[in-house]
């Protein structure tokens, strides 16, 4: 009987072994790829904090466009209000509208807005690094 116990605790040690040589290739395989990603990741990372701080100064340009400028009425026809669209959207500008409409949009997809995208990336990598070591 301690024979065939002995003989399962070998088998199971040999299985183990062998899924922690398969793991650890597989492992190395992603790192080395990761590590030939990064400078594609960080400048898309750059690219994407760049787009957004044009963004960001876009919408201030429009804001002060907006406020220097009174804007022109003109006869619109009447706006279809959509199921994601407050009821108390009157009196509100179009730029407003949109902006409440994203700003819903992203709290129902559960998005939260990230400050310094590239700056996680890079201590992503930073991280991953000392880890090899």
């Amino acid at each position: 009987m301690t024979a065939l116990i002995d003989i399962i605790i070998i088998v199971l040690l040999i299985g183990t072994l062998v899924y922690a040589f398969i793991l650890d290739r597989r492992v190395r395989t992603l790192m080395a790829t990761l590590r030939e990603m990064e400078p594609m990741v960080g400048a898309f990372s750059n690219a994407v904090d760049q787009s957004a701080k044009s963004v960001e100064d876009l919408r201030d340009l429009s804001a002060k466009t907006q406020r220097a400028e009174p804007p022109v009425q003109r006869a619109a026809p009447p706006a279809r209000q959509t199921a994601t669209e407050p009821a108390s959207s009157a009196g509100q500008s179009p730029a407003q509208m949109r902006a409440a409409r994203l700003k819903g949009r992203s709290q129902v997809r559960g998005q939260a807005a990230v400050q310094g995208k590239s700056e996680l990336v890079r201590t992503f990598f930073d991280i991953t690094k000392e880890r090899k070591e």
